[in-house]
């Protein structure tokens, strides 16, 4: 059994069109202003119209490059998207590391425990994956994307994902028993293999 989970495709979609207001705003201001200007003559009276600044480009820049960076990002994770979680063979590969880098591996012996739960985020309650680790090495210490709540608590913030937490933590549970199953057939195997041919 293989879990691989992503980030909700329909999240995703709407943060990369969030992003387009800002860029139209920010490419009109940058080119004929026709859409500020309109906005202009309505909030303003015509003898106490405002005139554009030089700092009113730089903003104009500094927005179109923030609003072309989200659409793309979303885009990306849209067509392309990041495996945040993955079940592997050998144990759970997590996206903690930032973007542009490997996942972290958790070995399967390494993990205690795995459930959902929430978290008091400054009055926002958010959806975690409680992961309890007996050992944090080779995990970074500030993880992307997760934040240790315990000492050997991992939760891996879980607010843009598709399904709920605690569907993922039985998921994984499953495909925990798999692979020890699977380990447990293969030492078998071997150990069979090498009494014949002795």
């Amino acid at each position: 059994m293989t879990l691989v989970l992503k980030r909700s495709a329909l999240k995703m979609w709407l943060m990369a069109m969030a992003g387009i207001p800002l860029l139209v705003i920010s490419l009109d201001v940058l080119t004929n202003r026709r859409i500020t200007n309109w906005l202009r003559e309505i909030v303003f009276r015509p003898e106490d119209t405002q005139i554009y600044e030089p700092r009113d480009v730089i903003w104009a820049w500094a927005m179109a490059l923030f609003a072309g960076f989200i659409v793309l990002w979303g885009l990306k994770e849209l067509f392309i998207p990041t495996k945040v979680i993955e079940c592997r063979d050998e144990g759970l590969a997590l996206k903690l590391s930032g973007p542009f880098r490997q996942p972290s591996l958790i070995l399967w012996d390494d993990i205690d425990d795995v459930a959902g739960g929430q978290i008091d985020d400054e009055g926002d309650v958010v959806p975690l994956l409680l992961i309890s680790v007996l050992r944090r090495q080779g995990l970074p210490a500030n993880p992307w994307g997760a934040r240790w709540v315990k000492d050997d608590q991992l939760g891996v913030l879980a607010e843009d994902w598709s399904e709920d937490p605690r569907i993922v933590a039985d998921e994984i549970v499953e495909c925990a028993v798999a692979a020890a199953r699977k380990e447990k057939r293969d030492r078998a195997d071997r150990m069979a293999a090498s009494l014949e041919e002795e």
